[in-house]
């Protein structure tokens, strides 16, 4: 078996990922569906090799003006709104943050005018 070459940086990544998932208390079904997403998404394959290597976001890939980043931290204010804490305590798992982050990027990408109206809407404050 001469000049074959195999390259597990993808099952590496892969396990990773789904350790990633674990830790965060995401789905095995959620975790595939997302795992699959990113895969035909190379742009942001090499956004989560960024993430898994660094902890922090690469933040090259952009969606109606919207990054990982600002994904994450939309994440994060939803979690305060609804544990009603506002502020992101000890309890909030930030890793399950960035894994939602990476989903709202994937629907974005699907159907950006619908999600950009998600995002901008409001998180669901009292407003006169």
């Amino acid at each position: 078996m001469q000049g074959i070459l195999y390259d597990a940086t993808k099952v590496k990544v892969c396990q990773a990922f789904y350790d990633i998932c674990d830790y965060a208390e995401l789905s095995r079904d959620w975790a595939d569906k997302l795992w699959l997403d990113i895969l035909a998404r190379r742009e942001i394959y090499e956004e989560l090799v960024y993430y898994i290597e660094h902890h922090t976001f690469l933040d090259k890939v952009k969606v109606q003006g919207y990054s990982l980043c600002d994904l994450y931290v939309w994440q994060m204010n939803r979690y305060n709104l609804i544990k009603d804490t506002g502020k992101n305590p000890k309890t909030c798992n930030k890793e399950k943050m960035a894994m939602q982050a990476f989903r709202s990027m994937m629907d974005l990408m699907a159907h950006p005018e619908e999600y950009k109206k998600r995002l901008e809407y409001g998180q669901g404050t009292d407003k006169l």
